[in-house]
């Protein structure tokens, strides 16, 4: 059997889960709390929260509008609740072994958070599906 990539090293990470919704969610509770911001969550295509961090019901309402702000409606004139959310969020595509979620990130500035989130997404999801073959 072939050792640890990096063997050598001691572990930096602490409270590691194998289950992927606990390493999810703990790495948005870590991310946002570094970050300093309101909310950050992990939502499918759809709009469906996967996990997330902050309070429950702006998650829920950052993820069901994540793929409006990915392709925001071209016509619209009045201001709508879309757009009081819009002005602090941010939300990044990313495609996992060929599946789509979106990070949404709450707050001042969640262009690092998102950054940092989607890489550790990006880790263990992959992770996770490499694990299943």
């Amino acid at each position: 059997m072939k050792p640890p990539l990096h063997a050598d090293r001691p572990e930096r990470r602490r409270n590691r889960s194998q289950d992927a919704l606990t390493a999810l969610t703990r790495l948005l509770d870590a991310t946002r709390q570094a970050e300093e911001l309101t909310a950050l969550a992990i939502a499918d295509s759809s709009g469906c929260l996967v996990a997330g961090s902050g309070a429950a019901r702006l998650c829920e309402e950052l993820c069901a509008f994540a793929p409006l702000l990915v392709c925001p409606p071209s016509n619209d004139t009045i201001p709508t609740r879309l757009d009081v959310i819009a002005r602090k969020t941010l939300v990044r595509r990313v495609s996992v072994d060929g599946i789509e979620v979106l990070i949404c990130g709450h707050g001042d500035d969640p262009g690092t958070a998102l950054a940092r989130a989607s890489e550790g997404a990006a880790r263990i999801l992959g992770a996770r599906q490499r694990a299943r073959l």
